[in-house]
């Protein structure tokens, strides 16, 4: 269970979730590995698209609530 909600943390879907799984209970064959290995490496790159984004907005956010701020300050 612990792997499956590590998975989702993850942004993974359930059928790479379940490929993860029988991979990690040592049924996975070697291209099975390759695969799983190939899709984390998507996942992180998609990711990092995401927290790209977060960061972005987060930043034009506080500028416009500075700015907000300072004209109420003046």
């Amino acid at each position: 269970m612990i792997l499956i909600l590590r998975g989702r943390k993850f942004g993974f879907q359930l059928e790479d979730i379940r490929q993860w799984l029988q991979i990690y209970e040592k049924e996975g064959t070697q291209a099975q590995m390759e695969a799983w290995v190939d899709m984390a490496d998507r996942q992180l790159r998609e990711l990092a698209e995401q927290k790209a984004q977060i960061e972005e907005a987060m930043a034009d956010l506080k500028a416009l609530r500075d700015e907000t701020s300072a004209s109420l300050n003046a």
